[in-house]
């Protein structure tokens, strides 16, 4: 990627500028989302950290040659009459930045709240950089290598193609010999897919797919009970799965034949049914909705998100919920092109977000080779989040895997966040591992830890009332309001019948006494064969003061 600076009118009136054309619809959800909330960017970020002796003029070309090979990274917006349109301009400024901050105390947190600080910045989409690039030194022969771009111009997969195609061609050139032509298609191509498929009948298979699926499927579900806009930084927890829970997922997918993807998807779907006591749950999934060899080659924006609807039976099995991820899956695969911002369009939402917590599975391969020099490819940032997304990826050399929880901050504070961690990554652990010894029921499955069992038994709470009878209420009114009225009852004549509190204790008093000379007093049962009245409510209070 590099930084390309916009050139020229970026709005205009009634021109379009010769070689525009329209945003695809994945394109313009991602236009009407940052026109939504200018101050949140909608951009992904990611680095790669690199030790060793690092050509950074080299890996500065290389980053221009791909960019310009993809068109991603040469991609502006114009604005005509409120309509954008995009275009590939090959004449903008392309520079990489280069920042020292090896002499900084801590040049590795330095380098991560600069790019930190460069990804959640504002951004203007048709005056501002879409992509940009730059190389940090972090110390001797140790740098980052970071890339930032706006989702309107490339989505996750376009940016690793490019990452890709940069290291390739860097290699290459270290290795003296010729890289192999680049396959990206121009991305006039990748947009006339796009206006095929809306003018297809499997658009509108799709488009009738969907509107059956969230006909019913209601607001928003989380693990909170409100919204709130989107932040630009949102708060992240979690690390490295232990080895021992890595171990039982690989031994659930081979007794499921299923992939982590369906292990995951299902444990979670579990889980927010746990939490939220529904059994009809709904989750997000990310896709690449790039269905043909010219789209997964090429740059450009064209990934999605599906709602999954999953019904979470408490007597059922996880192999019977597995399965009914795999099918709920599979569909919404075969249906994954038709854009989110139509799904929500046709059932006539009124929330902006997703229909539930967005579950990314990336175990795409992070190593990144550069000449001599093995690095791996870091996520920063997907873009914002509205409620909560749970991340699972590969760590240090695919080796191990990663799962973090990333949520909106005004949602999830620091510690709800790591305790939904913590408490997710233990019952993942009772999920996979519930049919090892005969089936366990879902429902049956521990969510709590003994801490949070020990809070709850006995019921704890704020400090109690000290104890107070019936008849003990009763005089509090009367000494606080002795005339009030107590009692009203429809009366016979124009007005209604009333007693006040000090009527009502004296008259109640006198009818007690005679319950007492009748030996009437604790644990003595009393009758009262008496119509709803006031002399029923007198009687009532009566027993009562017997004691």
């Amino acid at each position: 990627m590099v930084e390309a600076v916009p050139s020229g009118d970026v709005t205009t009136e009634g021109r379009i500028p010769d070689g525009a054309f329209p945003l695809s619809a994945a394109q313009q959800g991602m236009w009407f989302a940052q026109q939504l909330d200018p101050d949140v960017p909608v951009t992904i970020a990611q680095c790669v950290e690199l030790v060793g002796a690092l050509d950074v003029a080299l890996l500065s070309e290389s980053m221009i040659t791909a960019g310009r090979e993809l068109g991603s990274a040469f991609l502006r917006l114009v604005e005509v009459d409120g309509v954008p349109y995009q275009l590939v301009d090959p004449t903008l400024e392309a520079s990489v930045r280069f920042v020292d901050l090896q002499h900084e105390p801590d040049p590795r947190a330095a380098a991560k709240e600069w790019m930190r600080q460069e990804y959640t910045a504002p951004l203007d989409v048709c005056r501002d950089r879409l992509t940009t690039s730059a190389v940090l030194r972090i110390g001797l022969n140790r740098h980052y290598w970071y890339s930032r771009v706006h989702h309107v111009a490339l989505d996750g997969m376009g940016s690793v193609t490019l990452v890709d195609r940069t290291a390739e061609l860097y290699t290459a050139a270290v290795e003296g010999r010729a890289a192999g032509p680049s396959k990206a298609a121009e991305l006039t191509s990748v947009a006339r897919v796009d206006d095929d498929y809306r003018t297809s009948s499997r658009y509108s298979a799709d488009r009738e797919y969907w509107s059956e699926r969230v006909s019913t499927i209601g607001e928003p579900h989380s693990l909170v009970d409100r919204s709130a806009p989107a932040r630009a930084r949102s708060r992240t927890t979690g690390g490295q799965i232990p080895d021992a829970l890595v171990d039982h997922l690989e031994a659930a997918t081979d007794r499921h034949d299923s992939s982590t993807a369906f292990e995951v998807v299902a444990a979670f779907a579990a889980y927010l049914s746990r939490m939220t006591g529904r059994e009809e749950v709904a989750v997000s999934l990310p896709v690449t909705a790039r269905t043909t060899a010219l789209l997964r080659r090429s740059g450009g924006m064209v990934s999605n998100v599906v709602p999954l609807r999953l019904h979470v039976r408490p007597d059922a099995t996880n192999a019977e919920l597995v399965a009914a991820v795999r099918l709920e899956v599979t569909a919404a695969l075969r249906h994954q092109r038709y854009p989110h911002i139509d799904i929500r369009r046709d059932a006539a939402t009124d929330h902006q977000g997703f229909y539930g917590p967005l579950i990314n599975v990336m175990l795409f391969h992070n190593e990144i080779t550069l000449g001599s020099i093995v690095g791996r490819l870091e996520l920063l940032s997907t873009g914002p989040i509205t409620d909560l997304a749970v991340n699972v990826y590969h760590g240090v050399a695919g080796t191990s895997l990663n799962l973090d929880l990333e949520a909106n901050p005004d949602l999830y504070s620091e510690d709800t966040l790591a305790a939904h961690h913590a408490r997710f990554t233990r019952f993942l652990g009772e999920f996979l591992t519930s049919d090892t010894h005969g089936p366990r029921r879902i429902g049956d499955l521990e969510i709590l830890d003994e801490n949070e069992r020990r809070s709850l038994v006995p019921a704890t709470g704020g400090a109690g009332f000290a104890p107070i009878t019936l008849p003990d209420l009763l005089a509090g009114a009367v000494r606080s309001n002795p005339h009030g009225d107590a009692l009203l009852a429809p009366g016979r004549g124009p007005s209604d019948d009333a007693l006040s509190y000090r009527a009502l204790d004296e008259t109640s008093n006198r009818l007690a006494r005679l319950l007492i000379d009748l030996q009437v007093g604790p644990e003595v049962s009393v009758a009262l064969a008496l119509p709803r009245s006031l002399e029923s409510v007198v009687a009532t209070w009566a027993v009562a003061k017997t004691g």
